[in-house]
């Protein structure tokens, strides 16, 4: 089943979603919205035990579009801070098990959505691997940093928080960024092996415990998705227009 820009693939009980906005599955503010509404539906959904999360092409996720999300004015803005925040809790929390098949490149926003994965498989290719909010001047939400904070090492959370570093796949396996890494052409089937591993624990025992073990992060973001994200009315300022035009021409 296609639903808009991701691509839904029943396997058994297991759901296959995949990211599908070409070239690089940055996530608009369509993407995002529809990301919290697949999310949500397989968490009401009684037939699905477990997810697979990927991305089509060479990239899992690019983050948000720096090319249109610039030139928002105050009206999307606060809709795409919304999104996030949606995008990321529906992830984060939903109750199934999650495996992130990662295939590529997992920027900014892209990563986040990968740290959201309860356990995160890396294809054995050379890709780019980075939160580069920083270094365009794009603030973090509410659920963006919840994730970041709770799920890095803080050396690592420094490096790439604060500093926008990118670095290779191999070194992201290395610092836990990712649990594995496995052959590019078998990252698929063994997400879904792992996948119909994880379908077999009791779902309501699954979903309690993992509300438990990120309780006080999902409470944050469900806060800030009731309104309380400081960045709703002041997510862009002037400094991003030039930072993420810098970023696109290569000379950051």
């Amino acid at each position: 089943m296609t639903s808009g820009m991701i691509d839904v693939i029943r396997h058994g009980k297991i759901a296959l979603a995949t990211l599908r906005r070409p070239p690089a599955n940055a996530m608009n503010i369509e993407l995002t919205e529809e990301i919290a509404s697949v999310f949500q539906g397989f968490g009401q959904d009684d037939e699905v035990r477990s997810v697979v999360l990927t991305g089509h092409g060479k990239s899992f996720c690019a983050g948000v579009d720096l090319k249109t999300v610039p030139t928002f004015d105050q009206g999307d803005q606060r809709r795409m801070v919304n999104a996030l925040n949606h995008a990321f809790c529906s992830v984060y929390a939903c109750p199934l098990p999650v495996v992130g098949a990662i295939n590529g490149h997992a920027i900014a926003g892209g990563l986040v959505l990968a740290l959201c994965c309860d356990w995160r498989m890396a294809a054995k290719t050379p890709f780019l691997v980075g939160l580069t909010e920083v270094r365009v001047g794009v603030p973090y939400p509410v659920a963006a940093m919840e994730v970041a904070t709770q799920e890095l090492r803080p050396d690592v959370a420094r490096r790439l928080v604060l500093f926008g570093e990118n670095i290779a796949s191999g070194e992201a396996v290395a610092a836990g960024v990712f649990d594995e890494a496995v052959e590019a052409g078998a990252l698929l089937q063994q997400a879904l092996a792992k996948a119909e591993q994880f379908a077999a624990l009791p779902r309501s025992a699954f979903a309690r415990t993992k509300r438990q073990l990120r309780g006080g992060a999902i409470e944050a973001m469900e806060a800030a998705i009731a309104g309380t994200d400081p960045l709703l009315d002041n997510w862009l300022c002037r400094e991003t227009v030039a930072a993420a035009a810098a970023v696109l021409a290569g000379k950051v």
